[in-house]
């Protein structure tokens, strides 16, 4: 069977997770509507259910983790960790739609404790690897990917029950620019970059280097490995990887990333691996997109990879 057909044979299962955890009204929240009402359930044949019931109002920065809405953060989390794993039981490959970043907390949380060790592409402009510390924000999407390997607020790492729920090692993040120096907490002394405090046994490949290179191979080469090594893996798609002037409809916009073309040949290998677990799509702002435009371009490129 070929590796597409093996995707299909699983069948997609589409999770809405309108997370915004930013406690305000941000436009990534109506994301799910705006994606749902562009056909990407239609043209993707795939099951579609009730979103997840996540609710994050709370805009104060909790004193103990620094975290905007925690406790509201966590429930989400435990909301989105039992959608996914229905999905996994189920059988059937989840394709889970922000939302923001925080909502991989709860998928990951769901993979491992279904299917035990997973590995993560992760496809994002930023490296999401700041603490209640390190954030001049507080918000929990800048700190997704340090609380999924281990280094995120206590009540948020452990949702999986094993810490971490993927191993640093298994990790390779692609597209990420350095947006300029990180205010450090006071403790910590002078500002640092955020790549800085990325785990170094994570693999980082910034988007200049792919924008440089041959997209396809790099994302040839991530599939093979993690497929190898842990043997089955999770994408997430943080659409911010794309160049500003290219997806403008982005909560956190940045410039040097990706155009459509060097998305797509990165992400095809990876996503049309049998050793593909599911995959999630974050940050889209359709209050950006006035006219539906960049919605149908994202619904086209995953139905044409999916």
């Amino acid at each position: 069977m070929s590796e597409r057909g093996g995707n299909r044979a699983r069948g997609w299962s589409f999770v809405g997770t309108p997370l915004d955890c930013s406690g305000s009204d941000r436009g990534e929240r109506r994301a799910v509507g705006a994606l749902r009402d562009a056909g990407i359930v239609e043209r993707l044949g795939a099951t579609d259910g009730d979103d997840a019931a996540v609710v994050v109002d709370d805009p104060t920065r909790d004193p103990e983790t620094g975290v905007i809405g925690f406790r509201q953060i966590r429930d989400a989390s435990l909301e989105i960790r039992s959608s996914v794993g229905a999905v996994l039981e189920r059988g059937e490959r989840p394709l889970v739609v922000g939302g923001d970043c925080t909502i991989l907390i709860g998928i990951l949380a769901a993979v491992r404790e279904k299917l035990g060790r997973v590995g993560l592409a992760f496809l994002d402009g930023h490296a999401d690897f700041l603490d209640g510390r390190t954030s001049p924000s507080g918000e929990a999407a800048d700190m997704d990917l340090a609380v999924v390997t281990g280094y995120g607020a206590e009540g948020l790492e452990g949702l999986a029950g094993d810490v971490p729920m993927v191993e640093p090692g298994d990790v390779v993040v692609l597209g990420h620019r350095e947006d300029g120096e990180v205010l450090a907490a006071r403790e910590l002394g002078a500002p640092l970059r955020e790549e800085d405090l990325v785990d170094e046994r994570i693999q980082l490949v910034e988007g200049k280097r792919i924008s440089r290179g041959d997209s396809s191979r790099l994302g040839a080469y991530v599939a093979e490995r993690l497929a190898a090594q842990p043997g089955r893996f999770w994408v997430h798609f943080d659409v911010d990887v794309f160049e500003e002037r290219e997806l403008p409809a982005v909560t956190y916009p940045q410039p040097d990333g990706l155009d459509w073309q060097q998305t797509e040949a990165l992400l095809r290998p990876l996503v049309s691996s049998p050793a593909l677990v599911g995959l999630s799509v974050a940050d889209f702002d359709p209050d950006k997109d006035p006219d539906g435009e960049y919605a149908q371009r994202l619904v086209a490129l995953l139905a044409d990879m999916l």
